[in-house]
C-alpha cells in the first residue's frame, strides 16, 4: 500500500527540492512508525531527481499517482504520527508553501536527521564529485526574490537588496569569499541560479563564467569551478547544442525549426506545415531531455556543496534557502558518522 505525497514547492522554474524533501521526510517517518509497511508514492514529473537519487521506500509513477484509490488523508499539522491501516492507501496533504510551512509543527522537526538517507545512484559520478571538490569551499548564491514574495522567514526585510542592484549584491558575495582569502588563496565551488534574468526565468544550463553573466566577476577574481567542470568532461553539456527540426506536440503536421545554444536556450526561428516530413523528433521530448540534464545539474550542485570541505550558506550572500538547509543537515550527519 502507498503513502502518496504531493509536489509542494515545485515549479518548472524552481524545483523546490528542499521543501519537497521535508514532506518526503514526514512520509518516511510515518512509514518507519508503521514498520515500513508502505511505499512512498510521488509523481514522476515533479520528482525528476529520482532518476539520479535513491530515495528509500519510494516509487515514482505519474499514472499510479493520479489514479491511486485512497480513502484517507493525513494532515501533517495535526496528530499524524500514528498507527495506520496497512490495507489502505493514504494521501499526505501538502500545505501552502508560504502560509503553513514547515508541513508539521516545528517542535517535532526531525527531517534534518534524514538528509543523508538519500544517495546518488551513480557511484562513479559520486566519486568524481568528491574528488573535484574535496579541497574547495562550496558557496550557495541564491537569486534575490521578486519584491512581492511574502514570507519574512525566507526573505527577511533586513536582507532585502533592490531587484536590479547587482553592484551591492556582488559586493556582499565577494566579501564572503574574501574572508577566506585572508588566510591565503582558496578554491571555491559555486552553486547558483543567479543571472540577470527574472528569478526562475534564466537558461537551464547557464555558463556563469561568460562575460554576459553577472557571476563572471567571481570567475575573473577567484579560483572557481561549477557544475560544468563535472558534466562537460563527459560531453553532456554539448550534445544538445545545435539546429533541430521537431514536430509540434499539439499538431504533428507542423514542424518547428529551432536552435539550442550552449546554455540550453531554445530559439524557434520558424514553424511550417509539412505533414509528409520524415522528422521523428517531437518538441516536448527534446525539451524533456534538456530538462533532465538541468535536473542532473541540480544534483551535481547539491552533492558538490555536501562534499566541499567548507560551506558558505545562502543566507550569508542573500536569501535563506531550504536547499542550503538540506546541505547543512546532510553535512552534519556525515560528519557524525
Amino acid at each position: 500500500m502507498y503513502l502518496k505525497i504531493g509536489d509542494v514547492g515545485w515549479s518548472i522554474e524552481d524545483t523546490g527540492f528542499g521543501n519537497r524533501f521535508q514532506l518526503w521526510a514526514a512520509a518516511y517517518e510515518l512509514n518507519k512508525f508503521n514498520n515500513f509497511k508502505f511505499t512512498i508514492l510521488v509523481e514522476d514529473e515533479m520528482w525528476g531527481e529520482l532518476k539520479f537519487l535513491d530515495f528509500p521506500y519510494t516509487e515514482t509513477s505519474t499514472d499510479r499517482f493520479h489514479n491511486l484509490d485512497y480513502s484517507s488523508t493525513i494532515d501533517l499539522r495535526t496528530n499524524w504520527l500514528k498507527t495506520l491501516d496497512e490495507n489502505k492507501n493514504y494521501y499526505l496533504l501538502s500545505p501552502d508553501l508560504f502560509e503553513k510551512w514547515p508541513p508539521y509543527e516545528i517542535e517535532t522537526s526531525f527531517w534534518d536527521k534524514l538528509a543523508d538517507k538519500i544517495v546518488l545512484k551513480d557511484k562513479k559520478l559520486d566519486s568524481k564529485i568528491k574528488g573535484l571538490v574535496k579541497d574547495r569551499i562550496g558557496i550557495h548564491i541564491r537569486h534575490w526574490p521578486m519584491p512581492d514574495q511574502p514570507n519574512n522567514f525566507y526573505f527577511p526585510t533586513e536582507d532585502e537588496i533592490e531587484r536590479f542592484d547587482y553592484k551591492t549584491k556582488m559586493k556582499r558575495v565577494k566579501s564572503e569569499l574574501k574572508k577566506f582569502e585572508k588566510e591565503g588563496p582558496h578554491k571555491f565551488y559555486i552553486s547558483s541560479d543567479c543571472t540577470y534574468d527574472e528569478p526562475g526565468k534564466g537558461p537551464l544550463l547557464p555558463n556563469f563564467s561568460l562575460k554576459h553573466q553577472w557571476l563572471s566577476e567571481i570567475y575573473d577574481e577567484f579560483d572557481v569551478i561549477d557544475y560544468r567542470d563535472i558534466l562537460e568532461s563527459d560531453n553532456e553539456m554539448q550534445k544538445f547544442v545545435g539546429h533541430y527540426e521537431v514536430r509540434d506536440n499539439n499538431n504533428s503536421n507542423w514542424i518547428k525549426d529551432l536552435n539550442i545554444d550552449g546554455e540550453g536556450r531554445i530559439k524557434v526561428s520558424r514553424v511550417y506545415p509539412d505533414k509528409n516530413s520524415n522528422v521523428n523528433i517531437f518538441y516536448d521530448d527534446l525539451n524533456g531531455d534538456l530538462y533532465k540534464l538541468k535536473l542532473k545539474r541540480d544534483v551535481v550542485d547539491l552533492f558538490s556543496l555536501i562534499y566541499s570541505k567548507e560551506l558558505i550558506e545562502s543566507f550569508k550572500t542573500g536569501p535563506f534557502s531550504s536547499w542550503t538547509d538540506y546541505v547543512l543537515s546532510y553535512r552534519d550527519n556525515i560528519c557524525q558518522e
